[in-house]
């Protein structure tokens, strides 16, 4: 996906779901509205990005739950979301030019529930502004995926958004490494990957950055910040 659908990601069981103390609420017909703010290949765009939890189903013998991902003119997202003992997890998910789903080679960790400080997961990952500058397709996330750690850094911030101010709520930091053939003088070097997620209780994500900071002979990167400016719970 694009940069703005990173909330890939970025994704309760039928009690889970209708918990208003939940960091991450899947009521069916939720819906979040967020301004996104991308960084890439020296210029800056902005759009809006909109998250609705579209229904409730049984897959598999278990509950599932569909939330979609779009923004104005581009391709929309369905991500398949499950609550595990462990927290909330990814097993699929949709194009809007799929007919099916693509199921995961194993379910994807969104969030570790429940929130506690120092808590630790690692989750597949793709960079989503570093652009090659002289070769195409110029987006290297299609065929390099990274592994990123999560770790829960604080669990009870206060955060003041476009969509108001919210209490209890957790700062999830991430992290990852590219390593690239930067240019024919430094050769290879790693290069940092970092995510900074706030999720707050009855509420979900609120805000997140991520940082992909590159400018070499070869590659280019960038960053994405998205902020909370809209929430209905149904």
């Amino acid at each position: 996906m694009r940069a703005t659908t990173l909330l890939t990601f970025l994704a309760l069981s039928g009690c889970g779901a209708r918990d208003s103390t939940s960091y991450f609420p899947l009521q069916p017909g939720a819906r979040w509205t967020y301004a996104v703010e991308t960084e890439s290949d020296g210029a800056t765009s902005r759009s809006q990005q909109t998250i609705r939890v579209l229904d409730e189903r049984v897959y598999d013998g278990k509950p599932l739950f569909i939330r979609r991902s779009e923004t104005p003119d581009n391709i929309g997202i369905e991500y398949w979301l499950r609550e595990r003992p462990d927290g909330i997890v990814r097993i699929a998910q949709r194009l809007d030019l799929q007919e099916q789903a693509s199921l995961d080679e194993a379910p994807r960790t969104v969030l570790k529930l429940p929130l506690k400080l120092g808590d630790s997961w690692r989750t597949p990952t793709v960079a989503y502004t570093v652009l090659r500058k002289n070769e195409y397709p110029r987006e290297i996330k299609y065929g390099r995926p990274l592994l990123m750690t999560y770790t829960v850094e604080a669990v009870d911030e206060k955060l003041t958004v476009a969509a108001g101010s919210f209490d209890h709520c957790a700062r999830v930091a991430g992290h990852a490494e590219m390593t690239l053939f930067t240019d024919p003088v430094r050769g290879f070097n790693k290069v940092p990957v970092t995510t900074t997620e706030w999720y707050c209780r009855g509420v979900g994500l609120v805000k997140l950055e991520r940082v992909e900071r590159l400018s070499t002979t070869f590659y280019s990167g960038g960053r994405v910040a998205m902020e909370l400016v809209e929430y209905k719970p149904r």
